[in-house]
């Protein structure tokens, strides 16, 4: 008898809101590219493929990038950051989930961990956003997102 390994509902619809986030700060910082980024980010996780999840990612961040050189609302931007970071980070975890434990076992862990994961990056986001309103002498935007984006991957690398 086979296991069957395949992503849990819960990691689909985990992936799909914060990528739905990051779609919606972006498109509120004046940008549009990062909707393609969603759909193809659950598909991704639905295949669990870390090639197409980290597709859908790079579309997500795209959107951000563009949102912040473009001029978009530095708080927009930061809201397109948080998510796509989580989109990334829950994504991963629910691939990695479904490699190592049957069908829907784990979905209590995967809640607990986008929980703990939006702790960190928030509190890292509202960190970095502090450091930009006080040094905000003219820094363009994006400045911001790439100072989010930097501080969250050193966080969750020493986290791993």
């Amino acid at each position: 008898m086979s296991v069957e390994r395949t992503p849990s509902a819960t990691g689909l619809v985990l992936t799909g809101l914060t990528g739905t986030v990051a779609a919606i700060g972006a498109l509120l910082g004046g940008s549009a590219a990062a909707i393609a980024g969603v759909p193809v980010a659950i598909a991704g996780v639905y295949r669990t493929s870390r090639a197409i999840l980290a597709g859908g990612v790079a579309l997500l961040f795209a959107g951000v990038v563009l949102a912040g050189a473009g001029g978009g609302a530095p708080e927009a931007v930061v809201v397109a950051m948080i998510g796509t970071v989580l989109a990334w980070d829950v994504g991963e975890n629910a691939i990695s989930m479904a490699g190592q434990l049957r069908t829907g076992a784990g979905e209590r862990a995967e809640i607990v961990h986008a929980a703990a994961v939006s702790t960190v990056t928030l509190t890292v986001a509202v960190a970095g956003y502090s450091v930009y309103l006080v040094a905000s002498a003219g820094q363009p935007e994006i400045a911001l997102s790439l100072l989010v984006f930097g501080v969250v991957l050193v966080v969750l690398a020493l986290g791993r």
